[in-house]
């Protein structure tokens, strides 16, 4: 349980990082912008996909949840790990951007958008090939 709080807390600490750093997408650019809303998107449609292709492998239809679950793990950056791996292998780069980007764009697209439409491509996408 101490575990769920410390969590909480480093989350809390780094969206009140990238919330003051917000400012600095600027610097990014439009592309590093679009690139951050759209990879969602690929990268979930690619889980979806795989998903459902290990599903007919299996012979085992899976839960819409399952689908939809996995497609937000592939479709969401890493707001725990990347920034601690970052700091150890590139000191000399700066977490702003990325931090910034996972947390105040991507993490929001995939909360707001994303799982709605996530849930809609599985369910359409059970519909059109299911498993049997």
């Amino acid at each position: 349980t101490l575990l769920h709080g410390v969590l909480c807390l480093f989350q809390l600490e780094m969206g009140r990082n990238a919330a003051s750093k917000i400012r600095d997408l600027a610097a990014g650019g439009w592309q590093f912008v679009v690139f951050a809303i759209l990879s969602p998107n690929v990268f979930a449609g690619i889980g979806l996909a795989v998903a459902h292709l290990y599903s007919m492998m299996l012979g085992q239809p899976f839960e819409l949840g399952t689908y939809v679950l996995f497609a937000i793990l592939c479709g969401s950056a890493s707001t725990i790990a990347v920034p601690a791996v970052q700091r150890l292998a590139i000191p000399e780069a700066s977490p702003t951007l990325p931090l910034v980007a996972s947390l105040g764009l991507t993490f929001t697209y995939n909360v707001t958008i994303g799982i709605p439409v996530y849930t809609l491509v599985a369910s359409v996408l059970m519909k059109s090939w299911p498993v049997v």
